[in-house]
């Protein structure tokens, strides 16, 4: 087993009342400044927004206004769980943008994390009667149906997604996850994917977009993208997230798996990283829940940045080298 040293590093603060129910699932990015960390705040009753804090020598602060707050109608209810890449000169924060009914992918873009533009949803908005129907999988109108009972009249729900940190082929990598999968999509400009009438030909063709599917046991329900990929040698380390059990006996879990320079997968734990063990990974809004979402490379040491219970924020440390000797086996 991989050793992981873990501590928490952030909590709700009562006095901000726009982060004063949670502080949860971080992106972050390392500069000269130090590491930066956007995290999804809530307020009672469940509305989020984005929190921003700065870790520099193991002190954080944190600002005491919103970083990004709601703004349209297709975000209305809230902002959550972002995830930043830079490619070239800009940067790209892609959130799920949540509007009391759907769940849709969204991104923001500029050429400083101080002064992103929102740039609007990038997730089908097709209604979800429809894209059961359309879709040519049976797996995902097995699982979409389930949802139909819940909200008959959302969209197929679209989440857990980044940019990966440079182009192929001159294209955006846009990684994903329907339920309960992870996918991949190459494009060379964004706005196509504001086009409905793309996805549904991406639902008549999802096996080609697929890529990564649960696997093992703790991962059975479903699985997500963790942090934004890193690169290393020739390789794409991903951090990601499993799901065991159903309803009110999930537990969420830390995974780790390797891609090739084809984006296919070649290796994966048989086992999770990490998994809900203390107090604050166990208790919270939603309980047994890691959620890793950020992750910094020193070195040798790989930090990940994730939230605990859906109320807290953690940090996980792990020695690179180990992690890729036991990929690698």
């Amino acid at each position: 087993m991989i050793e992981v040293k873990r501590k928490l590093i952030l909590e709700p603060k009562k006095e901000n009342e726009w982060e004063s129910q949670a502080v949860l699932n971080p992106t972050s990015f390392k500069d000269q400044q130090g590491i930066h960390l956007i995290y999804r705040a809530v307020r009672y009753p469940n509305y989020s927004s984005l929190g921003y804090a700065l870790l520099v020598d193991g002190i954080i602060s944190r600002q005491g206004t919103p970083f990004m707050s709601p703004e349209y109608e297709w975000e209305k209810e809230g902002i959550e769980d972002p995830r930043i890449t830079k490619i070239d000169t800009e940067y790209y924060l892609l959130y799920t943008a949540w509007d009391g009914q759907n769940a849709r992918v969204a991104y923001a873009q500029g050429k400083s994390i101080f002064n992103l533009e929102k740039k609007g949803i990038i997730s089908p908005s097709i209604p979800l009667k429809k894209a059961i129907e359309i879709v040519s999988d049976e797996r995902y109108r097995k699982v979409w149906s389930q949802y139909i009972d819940i909200n008959p009249y959302c969209t197929v729900w679209d989440k857990d997604a980044a940019l990966l940190p440079e182009k192929i082929d001159n294209q955006f990598v846009y990684i994903h996850r329907l339920d309960p999968d992870i996918h991949i999509v190459k494009v060379e400009n964004l706005d196509i994917l504001k086009s409905d009438k793309w996805w549904e030909e991406y639902l008549k063709n999802i096996k080609k977009y697929t890529i990564i599917k649960p696997k093992y046991k703790w991962e059975s329900e479903k699985i997500g993208l963790g942090p934004t990929p890193v690169k290393i040698d020739k390789y794409w380390l991903l951090i990601y997230h499993g799901v065991e059990g159903k309803d009110n006996n999930r537990v969420y879990s830390a995974g780790a798996m390797l891609l090739d320079q084809n984006l296919q997968e070649i290796s994966r734990l048989s086992y999770p990283l990490f998994r809900p063990e203390y107090e604050w990974e166990k208790k919270g809004d939603v309980n047994n829940v890691v959620f890793p979402e950020g992750i910094i490379l020193e070195e040798d040491n790989l930090i990940i940045f994730y939230g605990c219970a859906d109320s807290r924020i953690g940090k996980a440390e792990v020695n690179l080298a180990q992690l890729m000797q036991e990929l690698l086996k």
